[in-house]
């Protein structure tokens, strides 16, 4: 039988230019040959774009010029003596004898390889198979046994399918998945093994329920997966746009690409949903090459997540275009700048409300902010020894990233209860599982460009009110009502980051160690600037290099020390403060001599830091923040004044009189708001979202 045959572009950037491959499409012809044409792309990725690469290099970077090194190294059974195939822990040894084995079925199947078809070679990978399938490895983690292996097998099993011995190939076959199980990014990892085996053993039913697996989870979820607001969720309520999220959209956007124009192609909806998670979610918590700590869960707490790790989704970019060419212009836009480390088009603050989370960003830097409540998941700790000290990450951690360097690889020597913008105890509960903080009033109101963020704190016998004001510049932090701490001593983090050149104190260059700064008016360094309203409070600088253990946050491999220069500014509360305070703005990007000049007219109004109400006005910028913690009226300015009959935020933009309001215990149907200019007064009644929504902010126009 014939085939017509015809062609759609498929965009990759390999070694800084431009690859336009062409995967056949066909218009119809017979099942198996709709395989065989999958079968092809399948092939034609593996050893042309190494399209499983982003899927392993999580355990390790296949090289692929050693082929011939690891067949001189295999024994005569067929195993590798630096591998322990009995090992069983997280850091799982057998897996390198699975990457082994790849490399040399990968130069087996290219023809660009001078191992191409070399019979010597093949024996060497059917005596290590054989030898892998009479030892069964097996791993205390169930997600190594039942996903991690299959990302090799189902590759190794393609490029070799037609010379591999049936016996072994029909072992590898049935390895892989049998059908989609699970939710969120291990559903979507578990169905790619299916798709795999599925064409491998020709079979189409196999073959739609793989696909099928990956596109039932291209939905708005209301548990795990893609949330309405676009934050990512998997182990429960728990923000993972950059760890399991980013596995969802990598083997999304490529099963989407591989399938593009046949029976099995993904929906108009579905695509839509990939384009959107992407452009309104995870491309707001990136910064030139780093990809925001905060959205990465335990990740930190690994090695692998030490570092900056924007550069994974450069790849997943380019299938996106391939598989949705009608957006490529945005899209390749925004792959291009974290190619080039550049930042994002972005100029706009946004709060994902389903995950306690705010992305504000501006040319000159971007500010994560990370909270949780009780209806969010707030921190993994000690899960397979990993994320052993972050047990305070989710209590109002603040990143500020400019360059994208400012915390890559700190983690081993941070002062894990002096983490920025947190207020908490001095001791880090070592403590194993999933931890949040019962309380409901955290979240945040938005109008896309500017916003307020406020959380409620009950963490280990400490409590407070913490708020933080989105402007342009600048943006200002709040604290009332600290006290408790159950005997220890309680800080509140301002910023823990490399030390990059000096600090500079009032304009003063100080010496490195340890200094407290009380009446300083602002503190100046690596280009931001910290302005301090509150000099009743007890601040705290160090700068100075500091070292740790790679065993105090990450209990497997080698127990490798870590040295580091450290910048860390705190405020220091003191044993079982009551009432305690803090007040601050930070500026970023901006060089001493602006620092000098913002600090002598600042735009900066503080209005309120009470138990009761937080409040910021900008002069510049005519808009007020106001943060209700309980029902009642704040006077604005002169005569103008707010009144609301439940607890919220809200932003109020005085120059034209919108109101944006939110309701961050997610509970209100309604809310009253009255606006008093003078003698007129206004009333209105408020309709809050409900459902997924409830948290949303909602305008208010006078």
């Amino acid at each position: 039988m014939r085939i017509a045959q015809l062609h759609f572009p498929f965009f990759i950037n390999l070694m800084g230019g431009w690859i336009i491959l062409s995967f056949l499409c066909l218009p119809s012809y017979a099942q198996d040959e709709e395989i065989a044409l999958l079968r092809q792309r399948l092939l034609q990725d593996a050893l042309d774009q190494k399209g499983f690469v982003p899927r392993v290099s999580q355990y390790m970077i296949p090289n692929f010029k050693e082929a011939d090194e690891y067949l001189g190294s295999l024994s005569e059974e067929g195993s590798w003596q630096d591998v322990d195939y009995a090992d069983r822990d997280n850091e799982w040894e057998p897996l390198i004898a699975l990457n082994r084995i790849l490399v040399m079925a990968h130069a087996f199947a290219n023809p660009k390889q001078e191992a191409y078809q070399k019979q010597e070679i093949m024996r060497g990978i059917e005596k290590a198979l054989t030898f892998w399938y009479s030892t069964n490895p097996v791993c205390d983690n169930w997600y190594k046994n039942r996903i991690a292996k299959q990302m090799y097998l189902g590759v190794i099993g393609l490029l070799v399918r037609d010379e591999l011995d049936k016996t072994l190939l029909n072992r590898v076959i049935n390895d892989l998945t049998e059908e989609p199980s699970m939710t969120g990014s291990n559903r979507t990892l578990l169905a790619t093994s299916v798709f795999y085996r599925g064409v491998l053993e020709n079979n189409p039913e196999r073959v739609r329920m793989g696909v099928e697996g990956v596109t039932d989870q291209v939905v708005m979820a209301e548990g795990e997966g893609v949330q309405v607001d676009y934050s990512f969720h998997q182990h429960g309520p728990y923000l993972y746009n950059g760890s399991y999220g980013s596995n969802f959209l990598r083997e999304s956007i490529w099963m989407a690409a591989m399938v593009q124009g046949t029976s099995y192609a993904f929906e108009e909806v579905h695509l839509a949903l990939l384009r959107n998670y992407y452009w309104k979610g995870t491309r707001w918590m990136i910064r030139k090459g780093v990809l925001d700590y905060n959205v990465r869960g335990r990740q930190v707490g690994r090695p692998s997540g030490f570092n900056q790790r924007a550069d994974i989704l450069v790849p997943q970019l380019a299938y996106l275009i391939s598989a949705d060419p009608k957006h490529e212009e945005d899209l390749r836009d925004s792959r291009e700048r974290i190619a080039q480390r550049l930042p994002q088009d972005i100029t706009g603050n946004r709060h994902f409300w389903r995950s306690d989370y705010t992305a504000h960003h501006r040319d000159a830097y971007f500010t994560s902010l990370r909270m949780c409540s009780e209806r969010t998941v707030g921190v993994e700790t000690d899960v397979n020894s990993e994320n052993l000290m972050g047990y305070y990450l989710p209590y109002g951690l603040t990143y500020i990233y400019r360059r994208g360097d400012e915390y890559e690889n700190i983690f081993p020597v941070w002062d894990w209860a002096k983490l920025p913008g947190v207020t908490n105890p001095s001791e880090v509960p070592v403590s194993k599982g999933n931890f949040t903080q019962e309380v409901a009033f955290v979240g945040g109101v938005s109008d896309g460009k500017y916003g307020v963020s406020a959380m409620e704190l009950q963490v280990q016998a400490t409590k407070g009110k913490k708020a933080w004001f989105w402007f342009d510049d600048e943006w200002v932090a709040l604290g009332a009502d600290i006290s408790g701490g159950g005997g220890d001593r309680v800080t509140t983090g301002i910023n823990q980051s490399r030390l990059f050149g000096h600090v500079y104190m009032d304009g003063k260059v100080q010496v490195k160690g340890i200094s407290n700064p009380q009446q300083a008016s602002w503190i100046w360094h690596d280009s931001v600037a910290y302005v301090i309203h509150d000099h009743s409070t007890a601040l705290k600088l160090e700068a100075k290099e500091k070292s740790g253990n790679l065993h105090a946050v990450f209990g497997l491999g080698a127990d490798t020390v870590y040295q580091m220069e450290t910048f860390t500014l705190y405020v220091d509360h003191g044993v079982m403060p009551e009432d305690g305070k803090y007040a601050y703005t930070v500026m970023p990007g901006k060089t001493l001599a602006q620092t000098e000049e913002y600090v002598r007219d600042s735009p900066i109004l503080l209005l309120s830091n009470t138990p009761k109400v937080q409040a910021v006005h900008h002069t510049e910028l005519n808009l007020t923040g106001i943060v209700f913690y309980e029902p009642g009226s704040f006077q604005v300015q002169g005569d103008i004044s707010l009144s609301v009959n439940a607890p919220c935020i809200l932003l109020f933009h005085r120059s034209n009189g919108d109101i944006w309001i939110s309701d961050p215990s997610t509970n209100l149907k309604e809310l009253k708001l009255g606006l008093a200019i003078g003698k007129n007064e206004e009333f209105f009644r408020i309709n809050m979202p409900r459902g997924q929504e409830a948290g949303k902010s909602v305008r208010v126009c006078k």
